[in-house]
C-alpha cells in the first residue's frame, strides 16, 4: 500500500539542534530508498517539512520504517501518515460521451 508521509520539523525545534544530524538523517532516508520502502521524495515550499511516498503494510509499518531515520527517531519531527488508495469516486460520474476523439 502506498503511504503519504508529511514529515515536519516540531514547532519550538531550532534548526541548530538539527543541523548536526542531518548528514544522517539523508543517509537514513537514501538507505529506505534503496530498500524500496521510500518511493519518492519531494521538498516542500516551507525548509522545514518533506513528503514521502512510502511502500508498506500499512500506516503502522511505514511508522516503523520512518523511525529508522535518527531524527524522527529523537521526537525532533512530527509525522501525518495517510494511507493512498485509488479514487474510485469518478465511478460516480454518469456514463457521457467525453471530448471529441475521446473513445470509451
Amino acid at each position: 500500500m502506498k503511504i503519504l508521509a508529511l514529515v515536519s520539523l516540531k514547532k519550538g525545534i531550532p534548526m541548530e539542534q538539527v543541523r548536526p544530524e542531518l548528514q544522517a538523517e539523508l543517509q537514513g532516508s537514501w538507505r529506505l530508498y534503496l530498500s524500496g520502502v521510500l518511493r519518492e521524495a519531494y521538498l516542500t515550499e516551507t525548509a522545514t517539512a518533506v513528503v514521502f511516498v512510502l511502500e508498506a503494510a500499512d500506516q503502522g509499518s511505514a511508522a516503523v520504517q520512518l523511525q529508522k531515520l535518527p531524527l524522527v527517531a529523537k521526537g525532533l519531527f512530527d509525522l501525518q501518515l495517510h494511507e493512498l488508495r485509488p479514487f474510485a469516486n469518478w465511478a460516480m460520474l454518469p456514463m457521457a460521451p467525453g471530448p471529441a476523439g475521446a473513445s470509451r
